[in-house]
This record gives structure tokens, C-alpha cells and sequence, in this order.
């Protein structure tokens, strides 16, 4: 139908505002400063889907090369040369091989298109009426551009639907962190190209089917040990995986307006075939996404992060950006956060489905700093924001327990979801932190007076924020009869329990330490 290579078909904008679609073949003109899908998920996917391209097709032997083409792009001549050896494996259209399509031709019966978005309502939620907020009727007809666009959506974050329907190779509702310029209008291509890393893998044309699966028969994974991993495939594949069996019907087709851009077009594909039990995938590490293992273990598997109810707190800051470390877990950024070559330039997105199972409760994005120090201080700042953190994390507990202290007779017993006390915790000391962050940023030693005022600072801010949360929660409320004697023993023992608490004690030594040092 079309080349998802020669055609155009990513709606961009460019620097006078216009809004218009390139194609990959256009990707290094400098005028081109955003994607502009009209969905975040696509978003996201499109840039993950031309890193790919990057990475496959133009990745740089070293850090110096790197430099280089930051600094001067790639000739638009060259590049077009280059990306004419993957035209085969990105046709759109119903002769095989075709993009991100089984190979074989299903024979099942056909499905709504829908089907393709990671948030529409599934089988059990049509059936049971429960499509209250995505209505099943919202998405009845795609453009072949779109339908591209949710076809390596749904692949690259697919998420579990049932018996044999496998999962990406980052399970379902993967987080992908990707560096991001601090500058908005930096071109488009510089954007994608921060999340490039350097590679001297070779591959030749024999190993196509390696990378883009879609141009060989299926490794279904009905057979228990038919498992895909880096080892029996290519690692590239990292960027292409096709957990979904999935077929597009071009034979049912209708004239309109595309539910999901809004552009007419005069054949909107309308159904898909769609069968279980495609690629199972193992042990995979994928360059965009962080993980973590059991801080106990070192021999325990690599687990990639997801997305959670609320999306990401500043508690979750340290380990998307640097190695991280508590009590259970070890966390480690992605490997292109963590090969960063330019912090004082960029930022970082993190973005992803919050999934229960198959449905799809949240799309959270975030923009997060970096540290913009070199390397060799990076080891002082993550220590100190670590205490940091673990004050925080410890005092949180003690408030949740003493409001349960003052609202029941038996605390313990005490029933309830108390989420929101959590939630707002975090999100209402997040000013504190982030000064603290900026501060330590500059001052990355607890040897420099400005470190020690920012750390006594951030240490009061947690010790206020409990009293004064208490204080509103058990006396101003006037649909509760307080018993006054109940209160003042919970705050009694929230005070007794925050000044005993050994991160406070840590915190408070490191700053006390290094000050009598100065005073010698």
C-alpha cells in the first residue's frame, strides 16, 4: 500500500510551524524539529521506531564518531543510500512480507482495528459492559499512516491478552526513559540522535530476518522452548521485536475520516486477524528502558521497570538517572541514560502504560533533570541524595501509622486503602527535593557549607510536612468526633518515632561531621 522508508508518512513540525509528513528518508533536514502524532503513545513509539532506524542503519563506531555526526549530521545523499537496504522489511501493505505482519496468512476470523490500541477495551470489558470511558465505538477506522504508527505501538509495548498472546520483550507497559535536549528546538534528528549509542556490530544483508522478524516464518512460541533471545537472534531486534501475530485485512476497507488523526482518506482500514502464541522473548536488555534485581542477589534476573499507579515520584529520580541502590532492590537507568554524552544539554522523558494485566489504567509521561556533573563527583551526589531519600522514605510510614493512631482504637486493625497519604507525600515534598537536587548538583560534597544548609533544610522540610499533615488531618476535620487524649499520644510517638529513626541520625552525622571538620 505504501513505504513506510520512501513515503510520507510522519506528520512532523517544522521550524517556520508548519505542519506537515516526511518520510524516513527525509529525517536529516535540519528545519524538522517534532513528531506531532495526535496520540502520547504514538509519540513515544515514533521516536523509539527512528532511534531504531539510527541505530540499525547508521550506528557509530565510537564516542568520537558520535561527536562528529552530533556536530555535522549526515548527508541527506548518504543517508538515503543507506536506508535503501531495509526497504524490503518496511512495506505496508498485503503482499509479504509486510511491516510487523506475520509472514504467514492467518486464517482466523477478522477482529475490530481497535484492537491495536493498548488502551482500548478488551473482550472482557465489551462483555461486561465496562467500556465507560473508551467507548468500543470510538475507533472503527484507520488510516494506513496511523495504522502503521499503532502497529509498532502495540508491538513494542504489548501487554498480556490472554492465553498465548505474548508480551514485549519487556513485558507489558514497558518505561522507556529517552534523553531529550534541553533546548526545544533543537532539530528532530539531534533529538533521536542523543539515544544513539556507539556499536561496532556489523551486520549483512543474510541477517535481515534476524533483526526484523517479520521477514521470516513466525517463531511461535506454542512449542514451550522456541524462545527468542539475544543470543539466537540479533540484537537489534531489540528495537523491532513482534511478540503479536498479527495481520493487517486490507480487503475491508471504507471512504472517511481516520478516527484517530481526523485526515480523509479513501481507503480506512477497518479489521485485523490477529492469532496467539507469536514471540516469546528472554533475557533481553532493552537500550531505552531501566531495571532492577534483588539488592540480595546479583544472580537474580534483570526485571525492567514499569509503569506504576501515579505515575513517578522524585523517589524514582535516582535510579532512572544513575545506579541505585535500598534495602530490596538494585535500580540501573537505561543504557542510553547511562552512556549520556552530553548531560548539560538534556533532560530526560520518561514515559509508559500503567497496565493491570490487559487493561490499561494510565499513560504517564514526566520530564526529569540530569546531573550535569562529570562522572567523577556523580558518586558523592547520588550518596547524599540516597540519605536523602531514605529520610523520606522512612518518615512516610511513621505519619500513615500515627494518623491510624489517632483515628482508630486499634491501629493495627485498621482497614482501608490509605494510598492517598502516600500520594500526596510525595508529591506535596517534591519542591523540597528538587532544591535539594539543585543545590547538591552544584555542591556535591557534604564538606561544602551549601551541601550541609540544603541537607538540614530538606531535613526539616520531611519533619514539618508530617507535623503540620497530622495537625490538618485529625483536628480540621469536622465530620470526625476526636478524642483529643488518642491524638496527642499518636503525635507524641510520631515525634519520638521521626527523631529516632536512623536515617535521620545518618543524615544529621554526615552534616555534623564534616562541619566540625571545617571548625578545627
Amino acid at each position: 500500500m505504501f513505504s513506510l522508508i520512501a513515503d510520507p508518512w510522519l506528520p512532523v513540525i517544522d521550524r517556520s510551524g508548519r505542519h506537515r509528513k516526511i518520510s524516513p528518508e527525509q529525517l536529516f533536514d535540519n528545519e524538522i524539529v517534532e513528531l506531532t502524532w495526535p496520540r502520547a503513545d504514538f509519540q513515544g513509539a515514533a521516536y523509539q521506531l527512528l532511534i531504531g532506524l539510527l541505530q540499525t542503519l547508521v550506528p557509530p563506531q565510537d564516542e568520537e564518531e558520535w561527536d562528529e555526526i552530533w556536530e555535522q549530521g549526515i548527508e541527506p545523499l548518504r543517508w538515503q543510500e543507506v536506508v535503501k537496504r531495509i526497504t524490503e522489511a518496511f512495506k505496508f501493505s498485503p503482499q509479504k512480507p509486510a511491516f510487523l505482519q506475520d509472514f504467514a496468512t492467518l486464517t482466523v476470523e477478522s477482529s475490530a482495528i481497535s484492537g491495536l490500541l493498548v488502551d482500548a477495551p478488551g473482550g472482557n470489558t465489551l462483555k461486561l459492559n465496562k467500556d465507560h470511558f473508551i467507548k468500543r465505538s470510538a475507533y472503527q477506522q484507520f488510516c494506513p499512516h496511523c495504522t502503521a504508527m499503532a502497529l509498532y505501538t502495540v508491538q513494542t509495548n504489548s501487554p498480556a491478552a490472554g492465553v498465548g498472546y505474548r508480551t514485549s520483550m519487556r513485558g507489558g507497559g514497558p518505561m522507556t526513559t529517552l534523553l531529550v535536549p534541553k533546548k526545544p528546538d533543537e532539530a528532530l534528528w539531534r533529538k533521536l540522535w542523543l539515544n544513539v549509542t556507539p556499536s561496532r556490530e556489523i551486520w549483512q544483508k543474510e541477517q535481515l530476518p534476524l533483526i526484523f522478524p517479520w521477514l521470516a516464518p513466525a517463531r511461535s512460541s506454542e512449542t514451550p522452548k522456541n524462545i527468542v533471545t539475544p543470543e539466537n537472534a540479533h540484537p537489534l531486534q531489540a528495537w523491532w521485536g513482534m511478540p503479536r501475530r498479527i495481520e493487517i485485512d486490507f480487503s475491508q476497507t471504507v471512504a472517511g475520516e481516520c478516527d484517530l488523526c481526523g485526515e480523509t482518506h479513501p481507503h480506512l482500514l477497518t479489521h485485523i486477524r490477529s492469532k496467539n502464541y507469536g514471540v516469546q522473548y528472554d533475557t533481553w536488555m532493552h537500550p531505552v528502558t531501566p531495571y532492577r534485581r534483588a539488592t540480595k542477589d546479583p544472580s537474580a534476573p534483570m526485571i525492567p521497570l514499569k509503569g506504576q499507579p501515579g505515575g513517578l515520584a522524585y523517589k524514582d529520580w535516582l535510579g532512572l538517572v544513575v545506579d541505585a541502590e535500598d534495602k530490596l532492590n538494585s535500580t540501573f537507568p537505561a543504557k542510553v541514560v547511562a552512556m549520556n554524552p552530553l548531560p548539560k544539554l538534556t533532560n530526560l522523558w520518561c514515559f509508559g502504560y500503567d497496565m493491570d494485566n490487559a487493561k490499561a489504567r494510565c499513560w504517564y509521561e514526566h520530564r526529569l533533570p540530569l546531573s550535569t556533573l562529570p562522572k567523577a563527583h556523580q558518586d558523592e551526589l547520588k550518596n547524599l541524595l540516597q540519605q536523602a531519600l531514605e529520610l523520606a522514605a522512612s518518615s512516610l510510614p511513621l505519619l500513615r501509622y500515627a494518623l491510624k493512631e489517632a483515628w482508630f482504637a486499634t491501629p493495627k486493625e485498621a482497614k482501608g486503602d490509605f494510598s492517598f497519604v502516600d500520594t500526596a507525600f510525595w508529591q506535596q515534598t517534591e519542591a523540597d527535593f528538587s532544591a535539594l537536587w539543585q543545590t547538591l548538583n552544584q555542591f556535591p560534597s557534604a564538606e561544602l557549607p551549601q551541601a550541609r544548609d540544603a541537607l538540614r533544610l530538606w531535613h526539616i522540610a520531611v519533619r514539618d510536612y508530617l507535623f503540620n499533615t497530622f495537625d490538618k488531618q485529625v483536628l480540621t476535620n469536622p465530620d470526625e468526633v476526636a478524642d483529643l487524649a488518642r491524638i496527642l499520644k499518636a503525635r507524641r510517638a510520631l515525634k519520638n518515632n521521626f527523631l529516632k529513626q536512623k536515617s535521620l541520625n545518618v543524615l544529621l552525622q554526615l552534616t555534623r561531621e564534616h562541619k566540625e571538620k571545617q571548625d578545627v
